[in-house]
């Protein structure tokens, strides 16, 4: 083979793998916002745990931090009983993410925004959400993106 001839192929070779992998980000960035978008509406339905079982990598090193959090629940368990016990206090939850930043390196991808939204408790009173939000996704073997961490804090005012 010519010297030509192997640059050639180099180049072409070089120019699939590029492709390939521009095409696999944006894939894999649609399957994160696909996440993203799933955790929120669950965060909305008021049930025995169920939905947040559906988004939420069931492992025992999930972390979760609430705006009202005094301290960490680790492991999907945990949590469930979390979603059990704190849902018992809402009739209505409803949460938006806005300024949205996406960050993916590898299995791992991050999100960042602002969480807003509002509340309605058990005994009537609503509650404004304006919280700063960290998000962590990992990508299963099967390819779906799902939430291994979340942490949400009230916005300083």
């Amino acid at each position: 083979m010519n010297l030509r001839r192997t640059l050639t192929l180099i180049a072409a070779l070089v120019a699939l793998w590029s492709n390939s992998a521009l095409a696999q980000s944006a894939g894999d960035m649609e399957g994160v916002k696909a996440a993203s978008k799933a955790f929120f509406s669950a965060l909305e339905v008021i049930d025995d745990g169920t939905a947040m079982q559906k988004v939420w990598a069931n492992t025992p090193y999930v972390t979760f931090v609430g705006p009202r959090s005094k301290a960490i629940i680790v492991g999907w368990d945990a949590q469930k009983e979390y979603w059990i016990d704190n849902n018992k206090r809402f009739s209505t939850r409803q949460g938006l993410l806005l300024d949205q930043r996406i960050h993916i390196n590898g299995n791992l991808a991050w999100e960042v925004g602002l969480e807003s939204g509002e509340n309605t408790m058990k005994d009537g009173r609503t509650i404004k959400n304006d919280y700063l939000v960290t998000n962590i996704y990992e990508k299963q073997p099967d390819g779906r993106w799902l939430i291994v961490s979340h942490h949400a804090q009230p916005k300083p005012q």
